[in-house]
């Protein structure tokens, strides 16, 4: 008998790991098919199981244009994710008794994003919970610039700049050493001498136009703060994952907090916590946040406590998670519930078909605002070209390719404009604003902005 006992352990463990093949191999079909669908050029993922790493992967490409590929070490901007390593480095300060939940925000107030916030009855909990607009308390209201006023609270509490905090309290100590706080880090020689082969794996933004068309989308901002900017890996995000259920980060207690969800004023619970959201579903308890730039990243960080397992996703469009954040749903995100039906719950899961309804939804938003874009000559386009404003300090640069037209928006990138038949341009990326130029018989000799229906334009001189 007792030698059956080897054998029987045996076989267990070869039906654990066939099942988990399977489920592995299921959930990888199921996430490039989504991908595809939503036309994501480049995707990372990571599943980490009982705080180890469990599988990573990359689909598609980190770089259309030169067919790289998307891997487990490529660099994405997480956009709000950040939100969760803010919210470790206030806690840890309120662990400390250095720091007060109860505190206004006031005084720590202007903020870069968040402008200044005089309303004394706004504390640092209701920045934290998204619960400061109208009468604190009273109600969730996701803002992500207003989130950003936790940014000098924390640099004047560790009595440093946020990059640095952020660095030597959290992504030092972890060893996530292909993360980068900010991609500003180029604007210092130093920095950009110690984070240029992570910036090497860089993947270059995207954004989904009309029917499915994938164009180049602009680096987003490139400075960090308490709501956005670190740059980082799947592979990086398993150490933090991995570091928060070891409580290296905090103590039970204190990530209890963090993600129990907010008690408005009435008392009713809120979808979410201190920095993340929490909800639940069939009985499992669902923490997460989503990351978004509007067009070029997104991300989703994913987690099940109750079975330890999370789910990472970090992608160079915003087609993982634009339209799928549901505030006390998350599972209608179609990653989150593919990960829920493999891993989790049945396969067949009835979150498969609400995500599928919201999926199609946001896809068939896209498709209408569709706008036809019409070729130029190349004499019109060049006639564009040159620098517009109120002078060289002050000025965007048109430049051309063929018949191709750019525009040096953002700063140190550029975004292609698309001549639309209604005799201006407009872009295919996430924005209202449009651009007409102006011309005095032959002559351009200005252009006009317009920043949405109803709004005025705004005029630059053709200044060379």
């Amino acid at each position: 008998m007792k030698r059956l006992v080897p054998v029987v352990l045996a076989l267990a463990l070869a039906a654990c790991a066939t099942t988990d093949a399977g489920r592995i191999r299921g959930f990888e079909r199921d996430a490039d098919e989504l991908r595809q669908t939503l036309h994501i050029p480049g995707m990372s993922a990571a599943i980490v199981k009982d705080q180890k790493v469990f599988w990573m992967h990359g689909f598609g490409y980190a770089d259309l244009e030169n067919r790289i590929p998307a891997t487990p070490d490529t660099l994405y901007h997480l956009a709000s994710v950040t939100k969760t390593f803010g919210s470790v480095l206030v806690l840890q300060l309120v662990e400390k008794g250095e720091l007060s939940l109860d505190e206004p925000i006031a005084p720590y107030t202007p903020a870069r994003y968040s402008g200044t916030i005089t309303d004394p009855r706004v504390q640092i909990r209701h920045i934290l919970s998204h619960t400061s607009a109208g009468t604190p308390g009273d109600q969730f209201a996701y803002n992500g610039n207003l989130y950003y006023a936790i940014t000098p609270v924390i640099e004047k509490k560790y009595g440093a700049p946020f990059r640095q905090v952020i660095t030597q309290r959290i992504l030092d100590p972890l060893q996530m050493t292909e993360s980068v706080p900010g991609h500003d880090v180029i604007e210092d020689p130093e920095l950009t001498s110690r984070y240029a082969a992570n910036l090497a794996r860089f993947a270059r933004p995207y954004a989904f136009y009309g029917k499915g068309e994938i164009v180049y989308s602009a680096y987003p901002h490139r400075d960090i703060g308490a709501s956005a900017g670190l740059l980082s890996t799947v592979r990086d995000l398993a150490k933090y994952d991995i570091a928060i259920d070891r409580h290296v980060l905090l103590p039970p207690k204190t990530q209890e907090l963090a993600w129990t969800p907010f008690v408005s004023n009435a008392g009713q619970p809120l979808p979410y916590g201190l920095g993340w959201f929490t909800d639940e579903y069939r009985g499992e308890r669902l923490i997460w946040h989503t990351g978004n730039w509007g067009s070029g990243f997104s991300a989703l960080y994913f987690k099940v406590p109750g079975k330890n397992v999370s789910l990472i996703l970090l992608a160079n469009s915003e087609a993982l998670a634009d339209g799928f954040h549901v505030p006390g749903a998350g599972e209608t995100n179609p990653f989150a519930c593919a990960f829920l039906r493999h891993f989790v719950l049945k396969s067949d899961d009835p979150c498969k078909d609400a995500a599928a309804a919201v999926m199609n939804k946001w896809l068939s938003a896209r498709a209408a605002h569709y706008e036809p874009s019409i070729t130029l000559d190349e004499a019109t386009i060049a006639s564009y070209v040159g620098g517009y404003g109120r002078d060289e300090t002050h000025a965007q640069t048109i430049t051309r390719e063929g018949t191709r037209l750019f525009i040096d928006i953002p700063k140190g990138d550029r975004s292609e404009m698309f001549a639309s038949p209604k005799g201006d341009f407009f872009f295919k990326v996430t924005t209202d604003t449009r651009i007409r130029f102006i011309r005095e018989g032959d002559v351009v000799t200005g252009l006009e902005y317009t920043f949405g229906e109803g709004e005025q334009p705004v005029r630059a001189k053709k200044i060379r």
